[in-house]
């Protein structure tokens, strides 16, 4: 939903909200193709992780579930930019403050995510080839995921926007 604000016969301010179209929900693009991109991602990253004993089904599954997460995760953060800027439609014009608040909030819930899954038994391990982001301590393509694949997002939820308006 978005809010719109107009005077009323008083001249006072009041707030109106208005029902957007699922189809033109930023939030639906961004989780379409967040997923779609954050699964290619996954799956060329997987050289890097311990797979031994995963069968291909396993792995595809697995880059799924994590591609769904990522998706989650990209919503979350276009969500905390939208906050900071109150405005939920920033996709159509992004501003340098509301890409680096989406990109910061992905990349403090991704070495949260890391750290965690690093250390439980259910979770993942790296390979011996996978760089380590020194000061951090999580692997250099998780790091480097949540800038490249949500900017990628952003580019591609931009674009079905503006595809979807030509004649």
């Amino acid at each position: 939903m978005g809010s719109i604000v107009f005077s009323d016969p008083n001249g006072k301010a009041k707030l109106m909200t208005r029902i957007t179209p699922i189809s033109q929900s930023p939030e639906l693009r961004i989780a379409v193709f967040g997923f779609l991109a954050a699964f290619v991602w996954e799956m060329w990253q997987m050289p890097f992780y311990e797979s031994e004993g995963l069968d291909y089904v396993r792995v595809v599954r697995g880059c799924t579930l994590a591609s769904i997460g990522d998706a989650g995760i990209m919503v979350f953060a276009y969500w905390i930019a939208s906050t900071f800027g109150k405005n939920r439609f920033w996709l159509h014009s992004p501003t340098v403050k509301s890409v680096a608040i989406y990109l910061a909030a992905g990349e403090v819930i991704t070495i949260a995510v890391e750290h965690i899954a690093l250390n439980v038994p259910f979770g993942w391990r790296y390979a011996d080839t996978m760089p380590i982001v020194p000061v951090i301590g999580i692997g250099l393509l998780p790091f480097a995921m949540w800038i490249i694949v949500p900017c990628a997002t952003l580019a591609l939820a931009r674009w079905a926007y503006h595809e979807r308006q030509q004649p």
